[in-house]
């Protein structure tokens, strides 16, 4: 009788690594934040992300300054906040803020977070309940980093 070799199997293709400098393949985006999102739901739920914007406009209709954000996780983070110069110091950011606020409140938020660099506008926060939770020197070279947070369920 003959006897039969067995073939050991073929082994699995290494996996590879890219890196890209610059902006990467949409379709490849979408498969890593699919993944992150499935395996956050499983430890906490669903995000339910969604985003938030409020705009200062002139009497032409222009847009002179604007604060855009997102909520997710009970919690609403500012991402962009600009005033035009000629609207800062009159009251227009902190306006923008508190309306940030109530929308985050509506929304069942227990938290706002924004960041914001020694350049910028660290002491305008404080000032309407935001505490820094972090900072980082030189970040960018020269200047700090500050990383901000006001709870909304205290």
């Amino acid at each position: 009788m003959a006897s039969k070799t067995a073939r050991a199997p073929k082994p699995a293709p290494r996996p590879t690594y890219q890196l890209i400098s610059g902006a990467p393949n949409a379709k490849a985006r979408k498969v890593v934040l699919a993944g992150l999102i499935d395996y956050n739901s499983l430890h906490v739920g669903p995000a339910l992300w969604k985003q938030l914007a409020v705009f200062l406009k002139d009497g032409s209709g222009r847009v002179r300054g604007g604060l855009v954000g997102y909520s997710f996780w009970q919690w609403t983070h500012i991402e962009l906040f600009w005033l035009a110069g000629k609207y800062r110091r009159q009251g227009h950011g902190s306006k923008m803020l508190r309306l940030a606020e109530q929308e985050a409140r509506r929304r069942g938020c227990i938290g706002m977070t924004v960041d914001t660099t020694s350049f910028q506008a660290p002491r305008f926060y404080p000032k309407l309940g935001f505490k820094v939770y972090a900072a980082i020197e030189d970040y960018p070279p020269g200047h700090k980093r500050f990383y901000l947070m006001k709870r909304l369920d205290a």
